[in-house]
């Protein structure tokens, strides 16, 4: 019994050494994968859009959508676009949602 609490014990640095050397190789490469120059618009009341010039990788929007008739708020998400591509999302019934706030995320 004792054995295997030390062959138990013997396998836990490994396994740490493992999760701490794959972090730091997967961070960098997502962040050398980011698009930049990007920018936001509202074409309409209900609908925002978020588009980026340059670097690599992809960009999605994000527009806080609220409720007139009750004042909630809930998030909408375009689809992921590449560089020079528009991602675009309407909050949802034009006669009862606005945009209230337009941003978008980068990977």
């Amino acid at each position: 019994m004792n054995m295997k609490k030390l062959a138990s014990l013997a396998m836990t640095p490994l396994v740490v050494g493992g999760i701490a050397v794959a972090v730091p190789i997967a961070g960098a490469t997502a962040a050398s994968a980011v698009p930049s120059q990007c920018q936001v618009g509202k074409p309409n009341e209900n609908t925002g859009f978020a588009i980026c010039r340059a670097g690599t990788g992809q960009v999605r929007v994000k527009v806080t959508c609220e409720d007139g008739i009750t004042g909630n708020r809930h998030f909408a998400y375009g689809p992921w676009k590449g560089v020079d591509k528009k991602s675009q999302v309407a909050c949802g019934a034009p006669q009862r949602y606005i945009v209230a706030l337009v941003d978008y995320q980068r990977r």
